[in-house]
C-alpha cells in the first residue's frame, strides 16, 4: 500500500510539473502574439519623433493626428467603405447562393447532381495565383476589371466552393422525412426551403458567414490586380500605398494598419465561440 501511494505522488508530481510547462510554453506563446499588436495600437497614437526616438516607449503626448492625416491623405475613409461594400455585398450572395445550391445537391435527386457538386469542389483545390492571369483577360475583355461589381463577383466566385461544400454536407443530415412531409402537404421547393431548411441551417450559416466576411475584408492580391482607380481600391490596397510614398510616415502607417485590423477583431471577439463551432463542424464533416 505503501509504495503505490508512492507511485501515486510520483505520478501526480509529474503531471503537475508537465501541467507547468505547458502553461509557461502557451503564457509565452500568448506574450509573443498579443504583444505586437499592443505595440501597434500604443504606437499609433505617437507622433513621429516619439517612434523614432524610443518606439518601444508609450507615448508621453497621446495623438490622435495620425488617424486624421491617414484618412486625409491615405484616403483610408473610401477604402473602407468599398471594403465594407465588398465584403457585405459579396457575403450575402455566398450566404444566398450556396444554401440553395447546397440544398439541391443534398436533397433533389439528379444525375447530373454528383458531377456538378464535384465541378464547385474542384474550386477547394484551385489557387488564386494559378487561375490570375486567365481571370485578368477574361474581367478585362467583358468590361468588369476596376469596378465594384467585378470585385464582388470574383469575391462571390472564390468563397463559394467552401460554403457549398460546407452546407451540401450539412443538410445532408436533415431527414428526408421533413422534406417529404412538407411536400404532401402540397409545398413548393422554394417554401421548402426558406421555412425549413433555412432555419435548420443556423448553425452552419455562422461559420460560413463568418468564414466568407475575414476572407473578403483581408483579401489583397486580387483587389491589387484588378483596381487601379482608388474608387474601387479596397482597405488592404489602401494600406499597402503607406509602404510607398508614404513609407517614413511611420505614425501614418500604424494607424492605418490598427485601421485595418479592428473590425476584424472585434468580429472575433465577438464571435469566437462560433468560429470555433465551425471548425469543429468542419472537422466533424471531413470525419
Amino acid at each position: 500500500m505503501f509504495e503505490n501511494t508512492l507511485n501515486t505522488i510520483k505520478e501526480q508530481k509529474k503531471i503537475n510539473i508537465s501541467s507547468i510547462f505547458i502553461y509557461i510554453v502557451f503564457a509565452i506563446f500568448t506574450i509573443l502574439t498579443l504583444y505586437p499588436l499592443i505595440w501597434l495600437v500604443y504606437s499609433s497614437f505617437k507622433p513621429i519623433l516619439e517612434i523614432i526616438r524610443d518606439s518601444f516607449a508609450l507615448p508621453k503626448d497621446w495623438t490622435f493626428s495620425n488617424y486624421i492625416q491617414a484618412i486625409k491623405i491615405g484616403k483610408l475613409d473610401m477604402y473602407a467603405f468599398n471594403s465594407i461594400i465588398y465584403t457585405f455585398i459579396s457575403t450575402g450572395l455566398v450566404v444566398i447562393l450556396s444554401m440553395m445550391a447546397s440544398f439541391a445537391f443534398a436533397k433533389i435527386k439528379n444525375r447530373a447532381t454528383p458531377f456538378i457538386y464535384n465541378t464547385f469542389l474542384i474550386g477547394l483545390l484551385i489557387t488564386i495565383q494559378a487561375i490570375l492571369i486567365p481571370l485578368f483577360i477574361s474581367m478585362t475583355r467583358i468590361g468588369l476589371r476596376d469596378t465594384r461589381p467585378g470585385i464582388i463577383l470574383i469575391y462571390v466566385a472564390i468563397n463559394l466552393p467552401l460554403a457549398i461544400y460546407l452546407g451540401t454536407e450539412f443538410i445532408k443530415k436533415i431527414p428526408d422525412s421533413l422534406i417529404e412531409s412538407a411536400q404532401i402537404d402540397g409545398a413548393s421547393y422554394f417554401t421548402v426551403f426558406v421555412k425549413i431548411i433555412m432555419p435548420m441551417c443556423k448553425p452552419v450559416l455562422a461559420p460560413i458567414i463568418i468564414f466568407t466576411t475575414l476572407a473578403c475584408w483581408n483579401e489583397f492580391m486580387l483587389a491589387l490586380v484588378f483596381t487601379s482607380s482608388d474608387s474601387s481600391r479596397s482597405l488592404p490596397v489602401g494600406i499597402f500605398s503607406f509602404s510607398g510614398p508614404l513609407a517614413t510616415e511611420y505614425g501614418m502607417q500604424f494607424a492605418a494598419l490598427v485601421i485595418g485590423m479592428g473590425p476584424m477583431i472585434l468580429l472575433y471577439a465577438l464571435f469566437s465561440k462560433q468560429i470555433t463551432r465551425g471548425f469543429a463542424a468542419g472537422g466533424a464533416i471531413k470525419g
